[in-house]
């Protein structure tokens, strides 16, 4: 994967942040909330919100291990395959059910404030930095973000691989 720039990849996060948001404010609480709405499953269009909140998080807490020299925990999520992922989400869907609607979204504002933030403030030795523990993929900080919150082929852009399913709800209360 060829690494993008910081730049390119404020730009994607921004961008999916903005159609993500757009979107949900067509919204009513009640309509964000309401289960088995999104791409078929059990989820909300709060509990989306909430799990792109998550990997934003997520990044988060791997940029603080890698800072600190301890092996990014993402790594041994990522090493199970879809498996391990499967459970992450899972895990982190169970704990935010709780959350309103207004509580996930200032949540997610906070989040991806921050996130930007940080990787605004880095600079490109830290963002092309090599791991410092052996691995296969992702050898440089930058490319592990890009994994947390990245989409098949398109590294940064996890929201981008769900605004199908939440622009066909939005569309069918619209409709409605």
């Amino acid at each position: 994967m060829t690494l993008p720039t910081r730049d390119e990849a404020i730009r994607t996060l921004d961008e999916g942040r903005t159609s993500v948001d757009e979107l949900f404010e067509r919204l009513t609480d009640d309509q964000a909330a309401g289960p088995a709405t999104i791409g078929g499953g059990d989820w909300s269009a709060k509990d989306l919100v909430a799990h792109l909140e998550t990997w934003e998080a997520i990044a988060l807490q791997t940029l603080e291990e890698w800072r600190d020299g301890v092996v990014p925990s993402i790594e041994e999520t990522f090493a199970k395959g879809s498996d391990g992922v499967d459970a992450l989400n899972a895990e982190r869907y169970e704990a935010k059910l709780s959350l309103t609607a207004s509580e996930v979204r200032a949540q997610a504002a906070q989040t991806h404030r921050q996130l930007v933030e940080e990787i605004e403030h880095m600079d490109d030795a830290e963002w092309t930095s090599k791991a410092f523990y052996e691995t296969e993929q992702r050898r440089r900080l930058g490319q592990l973000l890009a994994a947390v919150l990245g989409a098949p082929k398109r590294p940064f852009g996890h929201a981008f691989a769900h605004l199908p399913d939440l622009q066909a709800y939005v569309e069918s209360v619209d409709a409605g």
